[in-house]
């Protein structure tokens, strides 16, 4: 899959990325269900914090997509006290923006007079500015950037969704605290500012960026039935709709202690670590989430394809449906995407970009565009003028057929074999890196003692199983095939 990023960092993380992560690494669970990781890197004085929640894009309820990212943005304004001047008089300010907004929400969909339309939008607009004198905009920011903290961010997938900063060393107490008062007495202040925020970013993902769009219209007619077809931001009538109210029930319905990990990595005193952590986050309530029912995708039975028009240089992206975890052809897939795309030697890469010089570039991808269910192997690749989608899907497919026919030889295997080595150690040697696939696979993958067995895993794929994987999973009937053709632009569609 692809979840090592390769970060250029110091060879000397390398040691503890190897066979020493056991020995540094600590693992301790509060009695609300929260599970924490420590690891020790002593030799700078910072500390990088991730918090993963197992709760993403694929937990959101019919209507309401995009609701998780949405959420992930209103976890940053503050909480009655953060953020607050006036904390009771702001209370009852953002009672009187949800009346407004409801009145003039009401308005716009029961088809009301323009008049009355005008005067409810203008009467929520007033209820919005009054409240506005009673806060702090960007508090949060503020407190932790005067603690030193780089990267105070977040981000929703599919899968999950992650809050991850770096801060000094002596500056954890800081962010430990900050965060566990959000998931305590979170404010959704701004809520109606931060739905034009989330407007103009997904129209910048999938209305003015190419590729954004061309992998939205891939996915929806990849997966028709599962969540992973829908767009992870949600619609722009989706995020029209979107309510505090509904937001707010998202939220406390789902991001609780018991459905999440936090990881610690760098120069640590355990003991205190510890304690900061148990006096902060043992404090919050343990609550299990509704019953989840995510719809299975129904096997593919014929090839589908999807001709996108835009204003842009042609792609081309074609995807077949591939198994979840624990499935050990994930590995032998991993595998395959190398051969054919991992550096200047891999397969196509080699043919298309160097020797017959038909495209700009290639790539694959693995467990796209989640790995909790059963997803995605794929390949993207542009054309070089005057070429086309067309020689280009002719050539992928010819080099899939080999695979199909010849098994790899021993020399390319053991080459890769050590490519993923490396790009596993060089992933594992940032403390972001570590702490996110140590989070993901604590989640995800039974523990995150797992995450040391995948160079051994992908060690231990032979030429035989690669040849039955491509022959199983690579077939035409089981494809998506996306392309991008110059035209008006997606504003046309």
């Amino acid at each position: 899959m692809l979840l090592f990023l390769i970060p250029a960092v110091l060879l000397v993380s390398l040691t503890v990325a190897g066979s020493g992560l056991a020995e540094q690494a600590y693992r301790f669970e509060l009695d609300n269900g929260l599970r924490v990781l420590v690891v020790k890197r002593p030799w700078a004085p910072v500390i990088h914090c991730h918090l993963m929640f197992d709760v993403g894009g694929i937990d959101e309820p019919p209507g309401l997509g995009g609701i998780a990212h949405m959420v992930e943005h209103m976890a940053f304004k503050g909480t009655s006290i953060l953020g607050s001047l006036d904390p009771f008089r702001e209370q009852k300010l953002l009672a009187q923006v949800e009346e407004a907004g409801d009145a003039y929400f009401d308005a716009l969909q029961s088809g009301a007079p323009q008049e009355e339309i005008d005067r409810r939008h203008a009467e929520f607009l007033r209820a919005r500015e009054e409240v506005q004198g009673v806060v702090q905009p960007n508090i949060l920011f503020q407190l932790m950037g005067a603690q030193g903290a780089v990267g105070y961010n977040a981000y929703t997938t599919y899968d999950h969704t992650s809050y991850v900063v770096s801060l000094p060393a002596n500056r954890l107490e800081a962010w430990v605290r900050i965060q566990a008062d959000v998931l305590l007495d979170a404010v959704f202040r701004f809520f109606y500012e931060e739905v034009d925020v989330v407007k103009e970013e997904q129209r910048q993902r999938s209305e003015d960026q190419p590729v954004g769009y061309l992998r939205e219209r891939f996915l929806a007619a990849a997966f028709q039935k599962h969540p992973y077809g829908r767009p992870l931001i949600g619609s722009m009538e989706e995020i029209a709709n979107y309510r505090t109210q509904t937001a707010w029930e998202f939220w406390t319905t789902h991001y609780h202690p018991n459905r999440a990990v936090l990881v610690l990595v760098g120069d640590i005193d355990l003991e205190r670590t510890k304690d900061l952590v148990e006096r902060y986050f043992g404090v919050l309530e343990p609550r299990e989430g509704p019953p989840g029912w995510i719809p299975e995708e129904p096997e593919q039975e014929g090839e589908r394809r999807v001709l996108v028009e835009y204003n842009a240089e042609p792609r081309l992206l074609i995807g077949w449906h591939q198994p979840a975890y624990p499935a050990r052809d994930i590995y032998v897939l991993d595998v395959i995407q190398a051969l054919l795309t991992s550096g200047r030697s891999s397969r196509l890469y080699k043919r298309l970009v160097v020797e017959e010089q038909t495209a700009l570039s290639v790539s694959g991808f693995t467990e796209f565009p989640g790995a909790r269910y059963p997803s995605l192997f794929g390949l993207y690749a542009q054309p070089r003028y005057p070429h086309t989608t067309e020689e280009l899907e002719t050539a992928i497919y010819e080099e899939i057929e080999r695979l199909q026919n010849e098994l790899v030889s021993e020399e390319e295997l053991a080459k890769i074999h050590n490519q993923a080595r490396a790009s596993f150690l060089f992933a594992l040697a940032s403390n972001s890196g570590l702490a996110e696939n140590m989070a993901f696979y604590e989640l995800f993958r039974g523990g995150w003692e797992k995450l040391m067995d995948y160079p051994e895993l992908i060690r231990s794929v032979t030429a035989e199983e690669i040849r039955e994987a491509a022959r199983k999973y690579l077939r035409p009937e089981r494809r998506t095939v996306a392309i991008l053709t110059p035209g008006p632009g997606a504003a046309a569609k």
